[in-house]
């Protein structure tokens, strides 16, 4: 600290003592990282600005600092963040349980109220737990579908939607032969998503990521391989985008169906408001259940998001505070505009969300869903593994990059 630096904190100090507030009630300020819903880099950090000016406003006390990073970069940077010393109060991205686990985080019996934890959807808080006890707040939620463009498929005379990876197999190839410069099915297997897209494949093989009854990673399964070497196949015929591995979610395979240019995706509960948004308005979209292989039955995808909170700078009191304030039915609503049309985690807030027809198909969804093992500890590290790694299963050898990745989740910690 600079002597001018001291001098000032000296005084402030000084007159906070003279006008009687104790040093437990001086100002606190909390840091808040937050993943960037959208991913345009302004409407989220918007909402959050918007969020921290009334808070502050209401508790003058304390002030809420929010950075927001793209889904690509959060996890590295919160990593960066507390390796630095500068750990935050609160985190709101994909996963909990590692700093769970290293024992980092307060519970959500002390993040929220119980008048709000009261409120949170059992479903979502048993997500939520490490070693049986909730670590974590979901913040929404969403469940994965089949979108398709209702007018491509007309045009190739398709009339009815596949229900096997054999009756898909040869629709796409209909689609490659009289459709020219559409892809059948826009895959993204990049690193932006990348885990999300192979477990809704494997799913419908009878594939997973993690064997509970085993108690071990099982990337390279059979069912594994067999769904990799099944999407290879679809890649080498043309009957997807080139290059999967490389192609986001976002930017490469939304942007493919927003404009007319893939007749499939696998898509989330905001495909339609990003549609809407990026030039996919006219889009004729139609949703329908995964395709699965012969045999097994199509699995539903649910992924929900979380908001941890850090114990390092011993900020509970506030942090309660302002978790309250986002799960006020009125700014929770807004978060969840923000983000882009989400299923929310609160029981208030699902009530509501039930006649949206928008949300309703998913809503209903998500009692069958399967989910990410998202309360094993290594599941973070796991989890980027995959999304930088798995694509390449389906550009080169399928059995050895899955037993790659097999072998690097064995050591994850």
């Amino acid at each position: 600290m600079t002597r001018g630096a001291a001098v000032t904190a000296a005084l402030a100090l000084a007159t906070t003592m003279a006008i009687g507030i104790t040093p437990s009630h001086a100002a606190t300020t909390l840091t808040m990282i937050a993943a960037d819903y959208p991913g345009d880099g302004h409407t989220q950090q918007d909402q959050w600005n918007d969020f921290a000016t009334r808070f502050h406003a209401a508790n003058p006390d304390i002030t809420v600092t929010v950075t927001v990073k793209s889904w690509n970069d959060i996890d590295q940077y919160v990593a960066t963040q507390i390796a630095s010393g500068q750990t935050p109060d609160v985190v709101n991205k994909g996963d909990y349980s590692a700093p769970a686990a290293a024992g980092l985080l307060y519970p959500a019996s002390k993040i929220v109220s119980p008048s709000t934890l009261a409120d949170i959807l059992p479903t979502f808080l048993n997500n939520s737990k490490y070693n049986g006890v909730v670590y974590a707040l979901p913040d929404l939620a969403s469940a994965r579908a089949l979108f398709y463009n209702k007018d491509l498929l007309a045009q190739a005379g398709i009339t009815k939607l596949p229900t096997s990876w054999l009756s898909l197999t040869t629709d796409l190839g209909i689609i490659h032969r009289k459709l020219k410069g559409v892809y059948g099915y826009a895959i993204p297997l990049g690193p932006e998503e990348a885990q999300a897209e192979f477990n809704i494949w494997a799913g419908g093989n009878g594939g997973t990521y993690y064997d509970y009854a085993a108690k071990k990673w099982v990337l390279n399964s059979p069912a594994n391989i067999a769904t990799a070497t099944y999407l290879k196949s679809l890649v080498s015929k043309g009957y997807t985008e080139p290059n999967p591995d490389k192609c986001d979610r976002t930017a490469c395979a939304q942007a493919l169906f927003a404009a007319g240019k893939a007749v499939f995706i696998n898509g989330s509960v905001f495909l339609g408001s990003w549609l809407t948004a990026n030039g996919g308005s006219k889009i004729n979209v139609g949703t329908g259940s995964f395709v699965s292989n012969s045999g097994h039955k199509p699995v539903t995808l649910g992924v929900q998001d979380y908001f941890t909170a850090y114990n390092k700078n011993g900020n509970q009191a506030a942090i309660q505070k302002w978790m309250d304030f986002i799960y006020q039915p009125d700014n929770y609503a807004k978060f969840l505009t923000a983000a882009g049309g989400f299923i929310p985690a609160t029981k208030s807030a699902g009530a509501k969300a039930a006649s949206n027809p928008a949300l309703a198909p998913f809503i209903k969804l998500l009692p069958n869903a399967v989910f990410y093992p998202g309360d094993i500890a290594s599941w973070n590290s796991v989890k980027g593994q995959i999304q930088q790694g798995i694509g390449q299963a389906v550009t080169g050898n399928p059995a050895a990059v899955l037993g790659q990745l097999e072998t690097a989740a064995l050591a994850a910690k």
